[in-house]
Order: structure tokens, then C-alpha cells, then sequence
């Protein structure tokens, strides 16, 4: 661990001479990525995963992924080699938000196909037997859900009595479609 730390040590100071000659104002930077320990990619995957559950979009997600395979990488075969490991952290990141989306995304918003009536109430209704509370004129009335009253109308036209049972076929905006139960 020692060898590794000091060989890395070298590198750095090697690569940050080169820079310093030149008057780069990059010298910080360039140091710190040629002394950066693998599991600071790690952390920065942590990062990119908190980001990403806080919104929720997969955006974040691809990066995340990459900089874990960068941090794996940089264990072994990319030991200190910095320049490969943001190319490798690139390309990973590339590759996956092209193309693992469309094997993602489905999985992710499945529920979606669970819940079609979520925000249609009346769609919700389809099929209960319900009480007419108002008898119906000239095929419409009013129908009681649990305490609220909805208009309804009669899908054949016909007329019900107060207190009749009928069921809910269908729904148009406020409006409940029913026939006899």
C-alpha cells in the first residue's frame, strides 16, 4: 500500500513539474486528480445517487454508475492512471444515457399502468351499483357515492324511481352514465 501511495506520489509531482514549468494554472487541479484515491470516485457515486433520489429523473443515475465502475477500475487495472479513469468515467456515462433508458425507464414508471383512473374519479365509479337519489326525469337524475350527489343519466333513457339500484357504465367529465341493476 505504501509503494502504491508513494509511486503515486512520484506521478504527481512528475505530471505537476511538467505543469509548473509551463505556468499551468491547472497545477492544483492536475495534482489532485493524479493523487485522488479510488474511493473518492465511490463518494462521488454516493453523490450523484443522493442527487439523483432527490429527483427522481435518471439523470444522475448514469454518472453514478460510471464513477462506481471508475472507483472499481482505479483499485487495479487504472492504479493512479487519472487520464483514463475520466475517460473511462466519460464514456461509461455516454453509453449508459443512450442506451439504457429504454430498459429502465419501463421499469421504473411501471405503476403508472396500475393506476390509469387515479386522477378520474368517475372512471373510478365504473362498474359499483349505486342509489339513485333523485329520481330520474326524462332519463336523468342524481345518484348518492358515499355522501356525494352526481349527476346521472340513464344510458337507454329510462327512468328511476328514488331509492332504485343501478350501475355505473361509464362517466364523462361530472356526469355518470348508468343502467338498471
Amino acid at each position: 500500500m505504501r509503494n502504491r501511495r508513494r509511486d503515486r506520489r512520484r506521478r504527481a509531482d512528475r505530471v505537476s513539474m511538467q505543469f509548473v514549468e509551463k505556468g499551468n494554472p491547472m497545477e492544483g487541479f492536475v495534482t489532485f486528480l493524479a493523487e485522488m484515491p479510488f474511493w473518492y470516485w465511490w463518494v462521488f457515486a454516493i453523490a450523484l445517487l443522493t442527487v439523483e433520489l432527490l429527483t427522481g429523473s435518471t439523470y444522475f443515475f448514469w454518472p453514478a454508475i460510471a464513477a462506481l465502475v471508475a472507483g472499481l477500475l482505479d483499485l487495479w487495472p487504472l492504479d493512479g492512471a487519472w487520464q483514463i479513469q475520466l475517460i473511462v468515467f466519460s464514456a461509461v456515462t455516454i453509453v449508459l444515457a443512450i442506451f439504457a433508458p429504454p430498459y429502465v425507464k419501463p421499469w421504473l414508471h411501471k405503476t403508472q399502468t396500475d393506476h390509469m383512473t387515479l386522477n378520474e374519479r368517475g372512471a373510478q365509479k365504473i362498474g359499483r351499483k349505486v342509489k339513485v337519489e333523485t329520481a330520474f326525469e326524462n332519463g336523468a337524475g342524481k345518484v348518492r357515492i358515499g355522501d356525494t350527489l352526481w349527476l346521472a343519466e340513464s344510458e337507454q333513457g329510462d327512468n328511476f324511481a328514488a331509492g332504485a339500484m343501478v350501475e355505473i357504465t361509464r362517466a364523462e367529465g361530472t356526469k355518470l352514465y348508468v343502467k338498471g341493476a
